[in-house]
């Protein structure tokens, strides 16, 4: 017979369903942690924000309020090795208080979210905000976190401290989410942390972000440029340049889209036109039939790079064909467009 291995009984089909059982099924729809088999990301579940600020479980401070601390309600995920993640609930808006400040030398206390499990040996079971004091010292260290929990804020205590201040806290919140979902950033979270699997995405201020595996993709909104460097020229019987367009790098991977136009004269020839990358004897990426032995208006196609990289400029440029003779543009009377639009990886 084949040999077959069991997994966690499934949510609707057991007929009895343990505290781990259920956590492992509600993990199915909680955002995993970057490189780790069945492990979640601990923080706090965003819902709300207050003057643009996420508020759950968010530290704050009243005044006169001398070393309370005032936490908002949410809700937050905390995973504890090989039992899943407990999603825990503040339902109210609720207030610690730190240890009285050392005479003399400063301080490093945390606040964290725990929650406690007397099936894994602790000596109660439920939820709590708590304080984790710190060791007095002349350049003081943060406490190490107690087992299942996660930080929502460090206070640095100068001695003697009686009133908590602004200066004094650092909001360690990190973000949790859930699968497939978009995530943010909270103030606990850097933004050189990796994501979980290609195509999870975040949000930032500049826009969305997407984890290719390898490092954050920006979906940054198109650029588009417009030439501005005029180059007069008359009497010219070769290749040369008449406008320009600098492109910025953004930071990703984009195509170009580009077009121009010129009123050129030609005498004894024809002059065309010709968008050029890089250089202004580079590849040539569009291009327009201008007059012969004439002037007039012309203009090139709209045509598209494949991925670029990095900062380009891209050239109008005009060169002579089919005669001995010169061409000539009007004065500043070029036009030339750039789209920049990004693109998949190169």
């Amino acid at each position: 017979m084949p040999i077959t291995f069991d997994g966690l009984d499934p949510w609707a089909v057991n007929r009895r369903l343990t505290e781990r059982d259920a956590r492992y099924a509600l993990g199915a729809i909680l955002g995993p942690a970057p490189g780790q088999l069945m492990g979640w990301s601990s923080g706090v579940l965003p819902t709300r924000a207050d003057s643009g600020v996420i508020a759950d479980l968010r530290p704050l401070l009243r005044a006169a309020d001398g070393l309370g601390v005032t936490i908002g309600v949410g809700q937050c995920v905390i995973e504890r090795p090989g039992q899943g993640p407990y999603i825990c609930t503040l339902d109210d808006t609720g207030r610690v208080e730190l240890d009285p400040a050392d005479p003399s030398l400063p301080r490093v206390d945390l606040i964290v979210a725990r929650v406690y499990d007397e099936r894994l040996g602790d000596p109660r079971t439920g939820f709590v905000i708590e304080p984790v004091t710190g060791q007095p010292a002349p350049e003081p260290a943060a406490p190490p976190l107690p087992p299942g929990s996660i930080p929502l804020a460090r206070f640095t205590l100068p001695p003697a401290t009686r009133q908590l201040s602004t200066t004094m806290r650092t909001d360690l919140r990190r973000a949790a989410g859930t699968r497939g979902g978009v995530g943010v950033l909270l103030p606990g979270d850097a933004q050189a942390d990796p994501g979980a699997y290609p195509g999870h995405t975040r949000y930032r201020p500049t826009g969305l972000e997407a984890w290719d595996g390898e490092r954050w993709r920006a979906g940054q909104p198109g650029w588009s440029g417009m030439g501005n460097r005029f180059t007069v020229r008359t009497g010219i019987r070769d290749s040369a340049e008449i406008n320009s367009v600098d492109v910025p790098d953004p930071g990703y991977p984009y195509r170009l889209t580009v077009q121009g136009s010129a009123e050129v004269v030609a005498t004894n020839c024809r002059a065309d036109l010709f968008i050029r990358l890089d250089t202004p004897t580079g590849g040539i990426y569009a291009v327009g039939v201008g007059p012969t032995n004439g002037g007039g208006w012309c203009q090139t196609q709209t045509a598209s790079t494949g991925p670029l990289t990095g900062p380009r400029t891209v050239y109008l440029t005009i060169a002579r064909l089919f005669g001995d003779g010169t061409w000539s543009i009007t004065p500043y009377n070029s036009h030339l467009w750039v789209s920049r639009d990004p693109a998949g990886p190169v």
